[in-house]
Order: C-alpha cells, then sequence, then structure tokens
C-alpha cells in the first residue's frame, strides 16, 4: 500500500468511545443515501418497505408476529446492499467481462432473491396463521361469517 493511501487508513481507523459511534451511524445513513440515489433495485425495495413496515405495524396481531414479518423485510434490504456493495467492487476492479466477476454478480443476485423467496413464505404463513386464528377480527369482523356461507 503506498504511503498515501496508508496514511489515509490510518487516519480513518476507529478510535472508539462515542465519537466512532456516530461516525459509524454517519456512514451508515450515507450508505442508504447512496444506495437510494444508485441502486433501482434498492428504491423499489424501498418502495415495498416502507408501506409493509406501516401495515405491520397498525395491524391488530401480536408483536411476535409482527416481527416475524418486519425482519424478512429488513433482510432483502441487507442483501441487497451487500449485492449492490460485491457489484461495485467488480465494476470498480474492471468493467471488462470476466466469468468469475459474472459469478460473483450472479451469486449476489441469487442471494437477494433467497431473502425475497424466504421473506414471501414467512409471509404467507403468518398471515394465514394470524387469519385462522381470527387475529384479523378487528379488521374483518364478519369475514368468518361471509367465509362460512
Amino acid at each position: 500500500m503506498p504511503m498515501d493511501d496508508q496514511h489515509f487508513a490510518e487516519k480513518k481507523k476507529s478510535k472508539g468511545g462515542l465519537s466512532r459511534i456516530w461516525r459509524a451511524f454517519l456512514y451508515t445513513c450515507a450508505g442508504f443515501a447512496a444506495a437510494f440515489r444508485n441502486e433501482q433495485a434498492f428504491r423499489q425495495e424501498i418502495f415495498v418497505f416502507v408501506p409493509a413496515t406501516i401495515l405491520v405495524l397498525v395491524s391488530p396481531i401480536g408483536w411476535i408476529f409482527k416481527a416475524a414479518l418486519l425482519f424478512p423485510l429488513a433482510m432483502i434490504l441487507a442483501v441487497e446492499l451487500v449485492n449492490s456493495a460485491i457489484e461495485a467492487i467488480v465494476d470498480d476492479i474492471s468493467p471488462a467481462y470476466r466469468e468469475l466477476a459474472k459469478r460473483a454478480k450472479d451469486f449476489g443476485s441469487a442471494a437477494v432473491f433467497c431473502s425475497i423467496l424466504a421473506a414471501v413464505i414467512i409471509w404467507v404463513a403468518v398471515i394465514a396463521h394470524c387469519y385462522s386464528s381470527g387475529q384479523f377480527d378487528a379488521w374483518f369482523p364478519y369475514g368468518n361469517a361471509v367465509a362460512a356461507r
């Protein structure tokens, strides 16, 4: 590593304490902002995440089920961020086509797909359970009576 780069890296090293936590928070905000600005897939997922989160939080189901519905949504965003990081690194190293670079990008895309598939399965299971146990009756008080006809 050249001396200038090493000096830069040393200056960026964590010093600890509350200032480290604050800087980490600022880096996190910058990461979210960059992903939202530069990644179409991340924006699409945010446009699903926000309304779905609001819907879950106002739903008349138990908190454990709310957590079960929110966790996979957060995991989709996390995996998408990792996938975007892989793609950015691969593209930065070389814009030329390389088989290993393509494989790395495909692995990241497959990971995002797996997280979305897991979220769909969890959502279907939790919603089916909550509906069958009557937890949605506050929203649909006549739902079971209509279904019984």
